[in-house]
């Protein structure tokens, strides 16, 4: 493990450092130059960083503030193809994101409740030594997500003497600390001890089983109730159902829409999109009545023939709008919309060129509804073949036509043999997700074709019956298990976590797909609660 010394408040009052522990280096990347750094290639990523989104659920989950991240120069987190922003592979610590830590922190601090915090961690509020220690242990727990050995207390205890020297009070002592605590690696990294076993994977301690479970179902911190378990060491034993009591609390829907709109690149939407806020509603709603209004299968989400639209997107869909605010629409006279994969948000963003928004969108079931892949398209001879087979977007041709005659030539057929059977559904919406019976040249279109990929063999004569299949599909559904497992470990899944997928496929299966026993699938996994042991 290597460190880096953290410029500000905390690297000069702690002397602490940046750690940015081991990552899984199948996939293709490290944050570390560190060559001993060792891949980790079963159960949850270590040593990874919050997320941006994370960070600031961590601090409202903690100090009851809720800051607006918009507000800061917090850069954004770097997504990895065919997955999300939070892989422990990109998260890079760089000048620009102390800095902003600091700022956040310094706003955090000045913002929080400090007579609530000290009131609720101090023995008592006099600048004496009894009553800093007792509110650094205590406010460290719950901040650190885990008791602070005495070297960390000594560490932060030097802030209240230098808001004395300055004229303050112990709550000034106490704000520093919470600034200082809210740039700590403890706090910016989910930091977890990786020896004392005699094989090959050692079960973390219930602290840090405590941070695995919130972070998979809050995609924050563990509140108090999970903290007294993790010092009771009944945690391990009851872990079931405090992920039930988790996903009973809103915190769990803000998760699950967080994970939405990475899985479906909703985030790819521009802030400057016409609806954009409707546009990711409308996904957030549908599967939110599934998951929580219904606690039906996820799978019914792709043949859903009802969605949840604001007045102006019942406009843009042709509907006659029900009344202000947030409406249920039946589609079952709306052939053309159905399930989540006929969402506007999701056709936009899976629209990267509007000339070949049949292949973006073919990808984005290849990628992230069956969890398979193409090869880029390399080499000369490659090259040269795509070059030579290009048909001009100007040629009068549909879509449709242009890719068929592209497939022509064999090595241009090796992809898209397998990408536009996956695409052809969504010819039929333009880049904006409007639905067009013709395209800008008159072409009819259809959305037909054939499906024959994984375990789904069928033709399709529109989208309805093309979403309708993959919602059969169980090679589909376990992928579907997948992503939500990659998304959990925090990092690229590899061939060696086939049979972990498996599993939780199948629990979550015979629960009856639902998100709920998805989350518990994970969560009861046995890798869940264990880390590779540090060589």
């Amino acid at each position: 493990m290597t460190c880096r010394f953290l410029p500000g408040l905390a690297a000069a009052a702690l002397g602490l450092c940046s750690c940015t522990g081991t990552v899984d280096q199948s996939s293709g990347g490290s944050d570390s130059d560190d060559p001993v750094a060792a891949p980790v290639t079963r159960g949850p990523a270590v040593g990874r960083r919050l997320t941006r989104t994370e960070y600031f659920n961590a601090i409202e989950v903690a100090l009851d503030v809720a800051l607006e991240a918009s507000d800061f120069d917090l850069p954004r987190d770097n997504r990895i193809p065919q997955g999300f922003r939070n892989s422990a592979a990109e998260m890079l610590l760089s000048p620009a994101r102390i800095a902003a830590y600091d700022a956040i922190a310094t706003a955090a601090a000045e913002a929080a409740d400090m007579q609530r915090l000290i009131a609720d961690h101090a023995p008592c509020s006099d600048p004496t030594a009894e009553c800093i220690d007792g509110f650094l242990r205590s406010l460290g727990v719950t901040l650190l997500r885990a008791p602070l050995p005495d070297i960390e207390v000594a560490a932060f205890a030097p802030l209240f003497a230098a808001a004395l020297d300055e004229g303050g009070t112990f709550e000034d002592g106490a704000r520093l600390a919470v600034r200082a605590m809210l740039q700590s690696p403890r706090f910016v990294y989910r930091l977890e001890k990786r020896a004392g076993g005699t094989s090959d994977m050692v079960e973390i301690d219930d602290y840090e089983l405590a941070t695995r479970a919130s972070f998979l179902v809050w995609n924050g911190p563990p509140d108090r109730e999970l903290l007294d378990a993790a010092a009771a060491g009944n945690l391990r034993a009851n872990l079931g159902e405090q992920v039930d009591r988790m996903l009973d609390h809103p915190r769990a829907q803000r998760a699950f829409r967080q994970y939405l709109e990475q899985w479906l690149y909703l985030d790819a939407i521009p802030d400057t999109f016409p609806l954009q806020a409707d546009l990711k509603n409308e996904t957030y709603r549908l599967f939110e009545s599934i998951a929580w209004e219904q606690e039906g299968a996820l799978m019914d989400a792709f043949t859903a023939q009802r969605t949840y639209l604001s007045p102006a997107l019942a406009e843009f869909y042709g509907l006659t709008p029900a009344g202000e605010g947030t409406r249920e629409y039946s589609l079952a006279d709306v052939p053309e919309r159905i399930g989540f994969l006929t969402h506007a948000g999701l056709l936009t963003a899976r629209t990267v060129n509007p000339q070949s928004s049949m292949i973006d969108r073919g990808l984005f079931v290849l990628n992230d509804l069956f969890c398979e892949s193409v090869p880029p398209p390399e080499g000369t001879e490659l090259e040269e073949a795509i070059e030579e087979q290009m048909i001009p977007e100007t040629s009068g041709l549909s879509q449709r036509e242009r890719f068929a005659r592209q497939r022509e030539n064999p090595l241009c057929a090796t992809c898209h043999g397998v990408i536009d059977p996956l695409g052809l559904a969504f010819e039929t919406f333009d880049r904006a997700g409007r639905f067009i019976a013709e395209d800008e040249f008159g072409n009819e279109l259809t959305g037909s074709g054939q499906l024959d990929f994984g375990d789904v063999q069928a033709s399709y004569a529109d989208v309805g019956e093309f979403a309708a299949a993959l919602g059969r599909s169980r090679t589909v559904a376990r992928c579907l298990s997948a992503k939500s497992l990659q998304h959990a470990w925090g990092r690229y899944l590899t061939a060696q976590d086939a049979a972990t997928v498996d599993a939780v496929y199948e629990t979550f299966d015979a629960g009856g797909g639902t998100y709920r026993a998805l989350v518990r699938a994970i969560a009861a996994h046995p890798d869940f609660d264990k880390v590779e042991a540090a060589p």
